[in-house]
């Protein structure tokens, strides 16, 4: 099989939680983490939206997260960005014309 991953991954098996609005979280299980991603499993995967904020209970780590992948009860997810790879990409910001 091929392996696409850019780093490499640690097992985990902690527990963790999916905010999936600013009411309601889901518990899931972090499976394991690479530098910039997760797989973590939960029963209601279907309901998680394609961005949410994943609490890691051990680390007290959270992570913004964006789903890449879903396959049953799992969800492979890309984490916050490198601050290198955020530095190469161009400003949103508007440029200030002088009046």
């Amino acid at each position: 099989m091929l392996n696409r991953r850019r780093a490499p991954r640690t097992v985990l098996n902690e527990t963790g939680s999916i905010s999936v609005d600013e009411h309601r979280s889901l518990p899931c299980i972090v499976y394991d983490r690479s530098l910039d991603g997760v797989r973590v499993a939960l029963p209601e995967a279907e309901i998680v939206p394609d961005r949410f904020v994943l609490s890691i209970d051990a680390s007290r780590e959270i992570l913004i997260c964006r789903a890449v992948w879903r396959k049953a009860e799992e969800i492979g997810a890309a984490t916050n960005e490198p601050e290198t790879e955020r530095a190469r990409r161009p400003s949103l910001r508007r440029e200030q014309v002088p009046v």
